[in-house]
């Protein structure tokens, strides 16, 4: 059954006197939401949203597919997450409205693919509304021709107990006939004898029905005889009037064996085919029925070799481990004196509110190149008010605090309205990379590289750790740079904090993680948290990491191994670009 044509051959031919529209499959379909329907997806807005665009365009195919291939409740379902998500979900995205040219053709084929499927959608309710309609229609007929059957084999029970009881009376009237010379009849029992020689037994082994012997008690002449053995059963009705055949589970298991599907069977239950459809083909785009689970979240395909641990395990366990570095003044929490939109209402020309895309590299620039800020050739951008930028331990707080209050809002300002984005979004880290990089804020030659994955994996924190350290790329063999100071932009659930490593005279070095965002582990103020070796720093990326799930994306991760091809849909995404100065 090919409806590819579907959304634009939505004529109304189908019935004659045919019911309004939707109502002869709502059960159908209302079934299939309760079971399938998921809420619409949260956009990253750090994620760049070409990324989303092109992640409908791959469940678009999968809609035609599933249109080709005749299957209309795959469809319907996909369909409505695909109009949701291009509806509610790319519109939240903060660069949804973006003037950019190659964003507003995204944004327009979108939106013309979205009222496709939408037309799409309305045309499988109506196929829907005709194939619940002759499912009807045949259960009625099913149904009529039953209770003929049933009829016909009532009326032959009735005339096979006609014939039995004119049997009995002709057997009756000859036995009068032939009375005694006394004129009195036969007794009873002689009368049961010939009632059974009428119904011979299959077995005349087995012990005869009526007994040879006259019980002990004397038997009255007049008294009524025992009822007849009851005929074959007519086939059993319910309350409604309809088979119980039809309603009882062995019933419904011989049809569905038969490969027909009972009006009353329960309905397909599919996993979430929006994700399923965008993993990597080494998990498999399976969109074949599953069983329904217990779990209203998807649940994965992929066979796990060892078992998982919760998340919620997980996350005990990484505040368990933070608390004993912070016993063993391994972690330190330092207070910085502002946090990002603190000026927000007081002086708006400096308000930093979501500002972290620009605040964290700026951090990371001052860090390893204090004396290049003195050379920018942009004196609105790098206003200084004799703040000493560096200290023992690298950038100092009072220029942490400054690049949050001061530096950031001019350059966001200038940003975002570059980009035709609102006053408060948040902006994509490597459209702010490319503008320091022009302004010659973040020198081109000082970028290490880039990494990401999952923040919980622990090769992938790894490949961010090692970089750190060693001032390179892992698969280059480079000269270590132990000894020279590292600053990376880590982007982790729409925020972005910095990571500096400085370096000691005794060849150690500390790891800095600096966040914008006010702490109440701090009195409310950004916070600037010092790792004094690699592992605490391990430890409070693991605890940072596992802090910022909720407990629906909690649910997700119990759920969902990761698989590269959902990345930009799974919560544990991070991504790193790591710089480092001059050797």
């Amino acid at each position: 059954m090919d409806f590819s044509s579907a959304p634009g051959n939505a004529s109304g031919k189908y019935f004659s006197n045919k019911p309004p529209l939707g109502e002869p499959s709502k059960a159908r379909r209302e079934s299939l939401k309760k079971h399938n329907e998921k809420a619409p997806i949260t956009l990253q807005n750090l994620c760049p949203i070409h990324k989303y665009y092109a992640a409908a365009d791959v469940v678009l195919e999968q809609f035609k597919k599933l249109l080709k291939e005749g299957d209309l409740d795959g469809a319907y379902i996909i369909g409505r997450r695909f109009a949701l998500f291009s509806t509610v979900s790319l519109p939240g995205h903060d660069y949804y409205t973006s003037p950019n040219p190659d964003l507003i053709k995204l944004r327009l084929k979108n939106q013309k693919d979205a009222q496709w499927v939408t037309t799409g959608v309305e045309r499988i309710v109506q196929v829907m509304d005709n194939e619940e309609i002759q499912k009807q229609n045949a259960e009625l007929e099913r149904i009529r021709k039953q209770r003929e059957e049933q009829e016909r084999e009532k009326m032959e029970w009735e005339e096979k107990m006609k014939q039995r009881l004119t049997a009995v009376e002709s057997s009756s009237g000859s036995e009068r006939l032939s009375v005694n010379s006394d004129g009195e009849e036969k007794d009873l029992l002689s009368k049961l004898a010939s009632l059974n020689a009428l119904f011979p037994r299959e077995d005349a082994d087995e012990e005869e029905l009526i007994p040879s012997a006259p019980p002990q008690h004397d038997i009255e002449q007049n008294e009524e005889l025992p009822p007849l053995p009851p005929p074959m059963e007519v086939p059993l009705t319910d309350e409604l009037g309809q088979s119980v055949l039809t309603t009882s589970t062995s019933a419904v298991d011989q049809l569905k064996s038969n490969g027909m599907t009972p009006m009353f069977a329960e309905p397909p239950s599919y996993s979430d085919l929006f994700l399923d459809v965008l993993r990597t083909p080494s998990v498999g785009n399976s969109t074949e029925l599953r069983q329904p689970t217990s779990s209203s979240v998807l649940i994965s395909t992929v066979p796990v070799q060892q078992p998982r641990i919760p998340i919620r395990t997980i996350q005990q366990s990484c505040s368990q481990q933070l608390q004993s570095c912070i016993n063993s003044k391994q972690i330190e929490f330092i207070r910085l004196g502002t946090y990002q939109g603190r000026l927000a209402s007081s002086s708006p020309k400096y308000d930093s509110t979501n500002g972290c895309a620009v605040i964290s590299p700026l951090v990371v620039a001052t860090h390893i190149y204090p004396q290049h800020m003195h050379k920018a050739k942009s004196e609105l951008l790098l206003q200084h008010h004799g703040a000493n930028t560096t200290s023992k331990y690298g950038i100092s707080n009072v220029a942490i605090n400054e690049i949050i209050d001061k530096r950031a809002p001019p350059i966001l300002s200038v940003v975002r309205s570059k980009l035709g984005l609102s006053k408060h979004a948040l902006i994509i880290p490597s459209d702010v990379h490319d503008y320091l990089v022009d302004c010659h804020i973040l020198p081109q030659d000082k970028f290490v590289g880039a990494c990401g994955g999952d923040l919980l994996d622990q090769s992938h924190l790894n490949e961010l750790v090692e970089m750190m350290v060693k001032g390179h790329e892992v698969n280059k063999k480079s000269k270590s740079v132990r000894k020279l100071k590292v600053g990376a932009a880590l982007f982790f659930r729409e925020h972005v904090v910095s990571i500096i490593k400085i370096p000691l005279g005794n060849g150690a070095c500390y790891f800095d993680l600096i966040d914008s965002l006010p702490s109440k582990s701090v009195g409310g103020m950004a916070s600037r948290t010092r790792c004094k070796d690699r592992q605490s720093l391990e430890t409070l990326l693991r605890w940072y990491a596992s802090s910022k799930f909720s407990d629906s994306q909690c649910d997700f991760i119990d759920a969902n191994k990761w698989d590269d091809g959902m990345c930009v849909f799974d919560p544990r995404v991070f991504q790193s670009f790591v710089w480092t100065e001059t050797q």
